[in-house]
């Protein structure tokens, strides 16, 4: 199925039930559900009339890889952690709120390898009805705190039993490495699906100028700068995924707004549109030459 074409209402439904029959089964069966699943796919691309779809069928087949994918390979890294000391005001929250453009922050005390749990907007908006201080811990939920190699699809029924929607990967030594959340483990599953929305709010992270320069949101893979962007970068270290950490690896720190910095190779600019002091947040990138 292309990339950009929207999930079907009947593929959700899918997932859906796929979903509710994988975290109900019993651990002990999990080879007879995966031979089960391998079964269906078999019988299904060898039959006359196809009753899987093609993105059905997909799914299926990321259920089954999910066994395999531990947390470290799809958490959201350390760096990328939006988060808030739980001594702030709500000025500073509701300002959070609006730059992340997200429903959630992490609470932390101290620093962020002390992580106290996560705050939801939709609880910090019933505090405009109430006739009290506001402090920022009586609305910290509860978040789990799980091994880097812990199994996706454990992590995924850890989730269901314990209704908690957020965790938090840490190493041996108690400190942060990543954040996983139940929206992470489901696209894994989708894998490409994606919705139409998706994929025009892909398009606007990248945008093409006039004058030949892409302006790219520092978590822009390269991947998405090549497809929307029509300009290639191979970084020379293979674990950068983003061109905001390739950036920041280049000159040792993470650049000022302003800043302009020279590609490995020497054939690209990257003038920083805007930063703050732990991320880039936009870029524009420019030929040499």
């Amino acid at each position: 199925m292309s990339s950009s074409e929207p999930v079907s209402s009947s593929s959700k439904t899918f997932l859906r039930e796929i979903l509710q029959k994988l975290l109900f089964w019993k651990k002990s069966k999990e080879s007879t559900l995966r031979d089960t699943i391998e079964e269906l796919i078999e019988e299904d691309e060898y039959s006359e009339t196809q009753s899987i779809a093609e993105d059905e069928r997909e799914m299926l087949g990321n259920v089954l890889n999910l066994r395999d994918v531990q947390v470290q390979d799809i958490m959201v890294p350390r760096v990328e952690i939006e988060a808030i000391p739980v001594t702030a005001h709500i000025e500073e929250l509701m300002s959070k709120f609006v730059e992340t453009q997200k429903s959630s922050v992490i609470v932390y005390q101290g620093n962020i390898d002390n992580l106290l749990g996560v705050v939801y907007l939709k609880d910090v908006a019933n505090w405009f009805k109430m006739n009290k201080p506001f402090n920022l811990s009586i609305f910290v939920k509860e978040i789990l705190f799980v091994p880097p190699t812990m199994r996706s699809l454990d992590l995924l029924l850890k989730m269901r039993e314990t209704g908690i929607k957020l965790a938090i990967v840490v190493d041996e030594y108690g400190g942060v490495d990543g954040l996983v959340s139940f929206r992470d483990i489901i696209e894994e599953i989708i894998g490409d699906i994606q919705d139409a929305t998706e994929i025009k709010n892909q398009k606007k992270k990248i945008i093409k100028s006039s004058d030949g320069s892409v302006v790219a949101d520092g978590k822009s893979t390269f991947e998405e700068i090549q497809k929307f962007g029509n300009l290639k970068i191979k970084p020379e270290d293979d674990s950068m995924d983003t061109i905001g950490g390739l950036i920041s690896s280049i000159i040792g720190r993470v650049p000022v707004r302003g800043e302009l910095v020279t590609s490995e190779d020497g054939r690209l600019e990257f003038e920083i549109l805007d930063a703050d002091p732990r991320r880039i947040k936009s870029v524009r990138i420019r030929r040499k030459g």
